[in-house]
C-alpha cells in the first residue's frame, strides 16, 4: 500500500514538473509575441531592407560551378598526382597567391578549390592479376572491402580517378583547367617515362601487328591447300589442332592489339584527361537565397541586442539585491 502511495507521489510530481515546463514555454511564447507585435514597425522595415539587400548581393554574385574530370594518371603516377592535388589545393585554402598566380595567371583567384577522389571499380582491381586477387582476399578479410577501397594506397590500382574544380563564373573555366592539367603534367622524370613507355608500347604494337600478318598469311596458305589449289610441303599447318591453334593465338592476338593502341592513346600525357564536363551548377548542400538569409539575420540581431540587455537587467537586479541582502 505504501509502495503504491510513493508512486502516486512521484507520477503526481513528474505530471506537476511536465505542467510547469508547459507554462513556461507558453509564457516565453507570449513574450516573443509581444516583443514582435511591439516592435512590428521596425521588424518590417528590417525585412524589407534585407531583402533588398539580399536581392543586390545575389544579382551581383558571380556563381561558383563545378567542372568535373576524369582523368588517367600514367606510368605509376597515381600517388604523384594526388600530392601535386593536395599541394595546389593547400596553396588555394592559404591564399599563396605568388604560387597560384603563377601557374593559373590573372584568372588564379577564380579557382576556389581542387579535389580528387578514385573511380572505384572493384571488377578491374580484382581481375588485374592473379597475385592481385589473393593480395585483395587476404586484405579484404582484415579490414573490411568499405576500409580497404578507402586506404590511399589502394588508389593506385584504379585506372581513372575523378578531378573537381570549383572556379567562379564561367568566362574562363577552359583556361584555369587548362593551366591545372598543364601543372599536374609538369615533371621531368615522369616525362622521360612517358617517352619511354610510349617507344614500348608502340614496339608491341608493330610486333603484334607482325605476328597477326604471318598468322593470316599460314591460314590463307593451309585454306588453298585444303581447298587442293596447291601443294606447300613447307608449311607447318599439319592437322586441326594446330589450325585451331593458330585461330585461338589470332584472337588473343587482336584482343591484345586493341589494348595496346588504347594504351598509346592514354599514354600520350603524364595525366591523360579522359573526359571532362564544364560549369556544373553544385546541387550539394542546401542553397538559401541571401533574399531569405538577410531579413533572418537582420531580425536575429535586433533580437539578440534586446535579449543581451534583458539579461544584463537581471544581472543587475539579482547582483543589488545580494548587496541590499548583505549590508
Amino acid at each position: 500500500m505504501a509502495e503504491n502511495n510513493q508512486d502516486e507521489i512521484d507520477l503526481g510530481h513528474l505530471f506537476g514538473k511536465i505542467t510547469d515546463l508547459f507554462k513556461s514555454f507558453i509564457r516565453l511564447l507570449f513574450l516573443v509575441i509581444t516583443f514582435f507585435v511591439k516592435y512590428i514597425i521596425v521588424i518590417v522595415v528590417l525585412i524589407i531592407v534585407g531583402v533588398v539587400v539580399g536581392y543586390y548581393m545575389d544579382k551581383n554574385e558571380t556563381e561558383v560551378y563545378n567542372n568535373e574530370l576524369i582523368v588517367i594518371p600514367n606510368f605509376e603516377s597515381t600517388q604523384y598526382f594526388y600530392d601535386k592535388v593536395n599541394t595546389l589545393s593547400i596553396k588555394i585554402k592559404n591564399q599563396d597567391t605568388v604560387f597560384t598566380k603563377k601557374i593559373f595567371g590573372p584568372n588564379y583567384r577564380d579557382l576556389k578549390r581542387i579535389e580528387a577522389e578514385p573511380i572505384v571499380d572493384i571488377y578491374r582491381l580484382a581481375s588485374g592479376s592473379r597475385e592481385r586477387v589473393d593480395l585483395f582476399k587476404a586484405l579484404t578479410e582484415k579490414q573490411g572491402i568499405q576500409d580497404y577501397l578507402k586506404d590511399p594506397q589502394v588508389f593506385q590500382y584504379f585506372k581513372y580517378q575523378h578531378l573537381t574544380l570549383k572556379i567562379r563564373g564561367k568566362a574562363h573555366s577552359q583556361e584555369i583547367v587548362d593551366a591545372a592539367i598543364n601543372y599536374l603534367n609538369d615533371n621531368s622524370h615522369y616525362e622521360q617515362y612517358k617517352e619511354v613507355g610510349s617507344k614500348n608500347t608502340q614496339v608491341r604494337i608493330e610486333s603484334s601487328e607482325q605476328m597477326l600478318s604471318q598468322i593470316d598469311s599460314l591460314l590463307k596458305t593451309a585454306a588453298e591447300m585444303q581447298k587442293g589449289k596447291q601443294n606447300f610441303p613447307t608449311v607447318a599447318v599439319n592437322d586441326n589442332s594446330q589450325l585451331n591453334d593458330l585461330l585461338k593465338t589470332k584472337t588473343d592476338l587482336t584482343y591484345g592489339l586493341l589494348q595496346l593502341n588504347k594504351q598509346l592513346i592514354d599514354e600520350q600525357q603524364i595525366v591523360k584527361v579522359a573526359a571532362a564536363n564544364y560549369n556544373v551548377s553544385d546541387d550539394s548542400g542546401i542553397h538559401i537565397s541571401r533574399k531569405v538569409k538577410y531579413p533572418i539575420l537582420l531580425i536575429l540581431i535586433f533580437s539578440g541586442f534586446f535579449l543581451v540587455m534583458n539579461l544584463y537587467r537581471r544581472m543587475k537586479d539579482i547582483a543589488e539585491t545580494h548587496e541590499k541582502t548583505n549590508s
